[in-house]
């Protein structure tokens, strides 16, 4: 597998919302954002209890609160494991912390002191099974992160070919359950000279994904190590 150097680790982008330079910050916080928020939305869709509209303002009021105001993410300290570990501990601790509120104002009397606190109605959960989907979200996030950039180059280099086989062979299987086009479709449909070639692009095609999908893995972690046993497992899982 080609193990091409990442453009930048997750890492080094939190150490750039330290930098002087108040582009630089923005575009390092830009980066992390579109890279986690999906996760952090997802994660919440699993949350027993919330509409819609209550996710989105979870989600809002954590960027708001937390990220923007507190600027929590430069406290992340790459000795104490993954980053993602990081921002879904915050992330938890904002949402249970906010539903508490929202629970214990509920249950006031009008003008009389705060009833005695429990877990908001509906919307308890256990941390094991949510860390469990959070973690789920991750890969589907890594998945998505490296499907984009591997549309993005065969759309730059014209290889129209391996991106055709690539999405009727593998990715809608996966995501819709579609059957896999066969071969001699493949060969009618984009012209090819024969099965073998159109078994040839198809290598190629999973040689393409798997570097993009390396390559998504390797910038949420820096240790080699541990990049490569999160490339194992995330497999294993699809």
């Amino acid at each position: 597998m080609n193990q091409e150097a990442p453009q930048a680790t997750r890492w080094s982008i939190v150490a750039r919302l330290h930098h002087d330079d108040d582009e630089a910050r923005l575009e390092a916080l830009d980066t992390l954002l579109r890279t986690y928020l999906p996760v952090l939305e997802w994660y919440l869709r699993r949350h027993p209890g919330l509409d819609a509209h209550q996710r989105e303002d979870l989600v809002q009021g954590f960027v708001a609160s937390k990220v923007i105001k507190q600027n929590i993410l430069t406290r992340a300290d790459r000795g104490r494991g993954r980053f993602r570990n990081f921002l879904l501990n915050a992330f938890q601790n904002y949402v249970r912390d906010e539903l508490r509120r929202a629970s214990a104002a509920r249950r006031a009397p009008e003008g009389g002191p705060l009833l005695p606190l429990k877990e908001a109605d509906g919307v308890t959960c256990d941390d094991t099974d949510m860390e469990r989907e959070f973690h789920q979200a991750w890969i589907r996030q890594m998945v998505a992160l490296a499907i984009a950039d591997m549309q993005k180059e065969c759309t730059e280099n014209n290889r129209n070919d391996v991106w055709s086989i690539f999405s009727s062979r593998m990715l809608e299987p996966m995501i819709s359950g579609a059957k896999p086009e066969s071969y001699g479709e493949l060969v009618q449909r984009l012209k090819l000279k024969s099965p073998g070639q159109a078994s040839n692009l198809l290598i190629t095609a999973k040689r393409m994904f798997s570097r993009h999908l390396h390559r998504a893995v390797q910038e949420t972690i820096e240790d080699p190590e541990q990049a490569e046993a999160e490339l194992q497992e995330l497999k294993t899982c699809l």
